[in-house]
């Protein structure tokens, strides 16, 4: 219990942000069942999670969340099933999860690294080796997340594309 609990940085804070590092994606096939107390990465158990947390977030409707989706990887450091269900899973949380008209919104980074591909695009980061961003890539996408928390702020995200870009 040394990290601080919602009920106590929501008294804190207007906007609160949850960003993933990318082995977030490295999301393994299905069990039997889900659980939602596993630590065991499926989809059927993220989804549970994710459930559970929009329902606790809910609780706090004067409080704006911002959730990036999780990061993508390159291809050398994930395997093919792994970076599907990455994708069936960001994809869920942006067009199935994400309700509008919340106290919810997402920041799409995952497509920005992979535009529209299943990978983290090699460009873009570190090393085909490195699913870190590079610097060029880094700046880039740090403007489109600086105008998407200010639209978020300003216009509940009215005027910017999950992706951050301008309407």
């Amino acid at each position: 219990m040394e990290e601080p609990t919602l009920e106590m940085l929501t008294g804190d804070y207007q906007v609160i942000i949850f960003k993933h590092c990318f082995p977030v994606s490295n999301i393994n096939a299905d069990q039997d069942s889900a659980d939602i107390s596993s630590d065991f990465k499926t989809l059927s158990n993220y989804r549970l999670q994710y459930a559970a947390l929009r329902d606790k977030l809910h609780e706090f409707p004067d409080t704006k969340f911002i959730l990036f989706t999780g990061a993508a990887q390159v291809k050398s450091q994930i395997t093919e099933e792994q970076a599907i269900r990455a994708r069936e899973f960001f994809t869920w949380v942006t067009d199935e999860w994400d309700l509008q008209g919340d106290n919810i919104y997402i920041w799409d980074f995952y497509s920005l690294q992979t535009e529209g591909g299943l990978y983290f695009k090699d460009e873009y980061a570190a090393s085909p080796q490195d699913s870190h961003p590079n610097d060029e890539f880094a700046s880039r996408v740090v403007k489109l997340l600086s105008y998407r928390i200010i639209d978020i702020i300003e216009n509940s995200g009215n005027g910017t594309l999950l992706t951050g870009e301008k309407i």
